[in-house]
């Protein structure tokens, strides 16, 4: 991806139970590194120039077992190189 206006899209759904894995080994932006949580995830990234990049990310997560906890996560991340 390296031409003016090319973009990348992905969803991806993530189920991890309560007892699936340590939580030290677990992704910090996945329910705030926790387990016992279901919810999507899509990602989108756009190719502003040929040095400059544009990546979006959106996590909802919601608990699978105890009390409703519900985390939304929106990420944005610029790059450029010159």
């Amino acid at each position: 991806m390296n031409r003016f206006a090319t973009w990348r899209t992905f969803v991806g759904y993530r189920y991890l139970q309560r007892d699936a894995v340590i939580d030290a080994f677990t992704d910090q932006d996945y329910h705030l590194g926790g387990t016992d949580a279901k919810g999507y995830y899509p990602r989108f990234r756009l190719q502003l120039y040929e040095a400059d990049l544009m990546r979006v990310r959106y996590m909802a997560f919601d608990a699978i077992d105890g009390p409703p906890l519900a985390i939304d996560t929106w990420q944005l991340d610029v790059n450029a190189r010159f």
